[in-house]
């Protein structure tokens, strides 16, 4: 069925959308844009007109733009898409606007506002426009974007028969919250019954918030945008009841005939279903439930899945081999990229049920779910807000809580960035109700791990994007002594908004048997090593202050209490070093290595990584430098939206003292700094971190 969408021309900015168009593919709020129903969200809007009483009957004509009579805006930027180079081009005809063209003096005509509903562009790229919209147009907020004009030069006191004239338009382009003046060049010509202008702006996508995009192993596109109009506007009878409506219809989607059934649908069906399902962690994603859902983005499904984006792994060959690989077959593959190329065509009804046969996550008994007594609503003053807020575990037996199997379910995902868990022994529950009433919110605010002094307080988990719900082997647990609580140090990152977040720990607890039968504590280091990115030389030319590390200390000192800017030099004293051998660049790539010993015997169960936005590339090597040198984990093109804890498949033996080195790249290119830092450890997204874990199982 077709859907009705109006546009309101008043709240619309016509290059705004195009200033979003520069948009990639895919990226970093976690995953949630890629696919859904995607619905256009205004309805019965019309474009603000120019009152005809405003206008000389005699000497006046009144032209308008509306969707369908051969007007488009478009925006173009440059992209790198899966490594190569390429131009990309979204359009709109949905575009609405009024000029007045004054016959006796041309210089003194109007032109009126001129929108577009960011809701409307497309591109060759289904999940490119749906990206855009959702995460960096942010339609559902803000669904217009509008261009206001304020001078016009270049115009003559006549304008010839269907003679191009070169002007230039200044105007105030809106996106979504932020309004800057633009400066548009082109042509505008007067035929029998209609005006047509053709003019173009290069912007920084970066000056409106929507650029440049950077998404790991995908897609990046340049700051510079160029924004292109083709208006047509046909003249309007003065004395007419035509109104400003932007009425305009979307054709239903169409398929054709094709191979699915045999070969396509069992590939998505065994890999991608099982997340992609309505309830499913990947479904405000992309939707999988029928068969035209895949159908509609064959292409793109080609693409994420030929780059390796999707389904997402990480580690390299040069990792031990890991459980729960979700790497697609080159058989697979193949498949998915020939029913592409094809056409992408059904067998099956569009409306035919898609089934997951293969469980992809790794689910744990719910024998305890426990969150905090009320949600917690930040502030946009705090930007990178971190909340400790108290969990507390049954115990109705008073005999402690074997932990076999623990996740971490976060609520408002939009702006949890980050979780460490921490068990609190009872001793220390004073201590929280001291910081608890500080203020009237639930929890404390907590920096530099969960705050307290109190003795017997250690992590047993942590959490990022991507992360997969922990089960421990048999006989192996994390045990909670009876009055024990958990404390969850959330790392918020607001932006626009603050929902409420009132975050989920499901606990999976051993059997009576299970405890009859002996249990052993897993155990769990978490190991830094520093995070030191100076500025480049030409942004150190720029005079920028934050460029300078001792300024940068200072402002995190301010954020973040005295204790987070002592971290960085911490870190680098951990590692036996000095700030000279970290304060390096190759061109805009740093470098971290640092070699520790290993504080737990036994056989290895899980190792991770943790970088912020900056990270590029990360490596975990036991025994470095021996001929027994083993790389744990290696992760070429680092990707913040996929952190997980990785369980060998080979027993690997560990011993307390044993070397283990860690290493990190970050890459300042990676994300756009409105004003240039130093870039060091520390707390807030900005910031960066090498952070590293691994979980033993000790011997019996």
């Amino acid at each position: 069925m077709a859907v009705l969408r109006r546009l309101d021309l008043g709240r619309i900015l016509i290059v705004g959308v195009l200033v979003v168009g520069s948009a990639a593919i895919f990226t970093q709020d976690q995953w949630r844009w890629l696919f859904g129903t995607d619905e256009a969200q205004t309805q019965d809007v019309d474009a603000p007109t120019i009152d005809v009483n405003q206008i000389d009957a005699v000497t006046d004509r009144l032209f308008r733009v509306a969707p369908g009579n051969g007007s488009e805006a478009r925006y173009v930027v440059s992209e790198r898409l899966v490594g190569a180079e390429r131009t990309t081009v979204g359009a709109t005809s949905v575009i609405g606007g009024d000029i007045v063209i004054d016959t006796t003096d041309v210089t003194r005509s109007i032109v009126g506002e001129i929108v577009i509903n960011v809701e409307m562009f497309t591109s060759d790229s289904d999940l490119r426009d749906k990206r855009l919209r959702h995460d960096f147009l942010e339609s559902t907020h803000y669904p217009f974007v509008r261009f206001q004009p304020t001078s016009i030069s270049g115009l003559p006191t006549e304008l010839g028969q269907a003679t191009p004239v070169p002007i230039t338009i200044t105007g105030d382009l809106t996106v979504k919250e932020t309004t800057l003046p633009v400066v548009f060049e082109g042509a505008v010509a007067l035929h029998a019954d209609h005006l047509t202008a053709e003019m173009s702006a290069v912007i920084q996508g970066s000056t409106f918030g929507v650029g440049p995009i950077n998404i790991a192993r995908l897609a990046h596109t340049d700051d510079e945008i160029t924004l292109e109009f083709d208006l047509v506007a046909h003249e309007v009878d003065l004395g007419s009841e035509t109104d400003g409506s932007l009425d305009t219809d979307l054709s239903a989607d169409e398929f054709a005939g094709g191979a699915f059934a045999a070969e396509v649908q069992p590939v998505l069906e065994a890999n991608c279903v099982g997340c992609h399902i309505s309830g499913g962690p990947g479904w405000n994603t992309v939707a999988f439930d029928t068969a035209g859902d895949a159908a509609a983005i064959a292409d793109d499904i080609a693409l994420v899945t030929g780059s390796g984006y999707m389904p997402p792994w990480l580690p390299s060959d040069l990792s031990v081999e890991f459980h729960g690989d979700w790497s697609l077959t080159d058989e697979e593959l193949s498949i998915l990229q020939a029913w592409a190329a094809a056409g992408g065509g059904l067998d099956v009804a569009p409306a035919a049920p898609l089934t997951s046969t293969v469980e992809l996550l790794n689910p744990i008994r719910r024998d305890i779910v426990t969150a905090p007594a009320e949600p917690y609503v930040g502030s946009l003053d705090q930007k990178d807000d971190y909340r400790c807020q108290v969990y507390e575990v049954p115990d109705p037996e008073g005999d402690g809580t074997w932990i076999t199997g623990l996740d971490f379910e976060p609520d408002a995902t939009s702006v949890v960035h980050h979780a460490i868990i921490s068990r609190v022994p009872a001793t220390a529950l004073p201590e929280i109700e001291r910081r608890s009433a500080v203020d009237d919110k639930p929890g404390y605010q907590c920096y530099v791990g969960e705050g307290l002094t109190s003795n017997g307080v250690y992590s047993i988990a942590g959490w990022a994007p991507g992360q997969q719900p922990s089960e421990f082997p048999d006989g192996v647990g994390i045990y909670l002594e009876p009055g024990d609580a958990i404390v969850n140090q959330i790392h918020y990152h607001f932006d626009h908004e603050t929902p409420p977040d009132q975050s989920t720990i499901v606990l999976q607890t051993a059997t009576p048997g299970e405890i009859a039968a002996g249990m052993r504590r897993i155990r769990g280091a978490a190991y830094t090593t520093p995070a030191e990115m100076p500025c480049t030389p030409e942004e150190i030319a720029t005079g920028a202050p934050l460029c300078d590390r001792d300024a940068v200390l200072v402002e995190l000192a301010e954020l973040y209490g005295p204790a987070a800017a002592s971290l960085p030099d911490i870190m680098i004293r951990s590692c036996g070093g000095q700030l000279s051998d970290y304060d390096q660049l190759d061109g805009t790539v740093a470098h971290s290595s640092c070699d520790l010993a290993a504080r737990y015997t036994g056989t290895i169960f899980s190792v991770l990584g943790h970088m912020h936005e900056f990270g590029a590339s990360y490596r975990m090597t036991l025994h470095p430098d021996t001929p027994d040198e083993r790389v744990l984990l290696d992760i070429p093109v680092w990707s913040f939206e996929w952190q997980l804890n990785y369980t060998p498949v080979e027993e690997i033996r560990i011993e307390r003292g044993d070397s283990v080195r860690f290493e990190c790249w970050w890459d300042r290119s990676l994300v756009h700094l409105e004003e240039p830092r130093y870039v060091t450890w520390n707390e807030g997204t900005i910031d960066e971190m090498c952070y590293s874990s691994i979980r033993v199982i000790p011997d019996p």
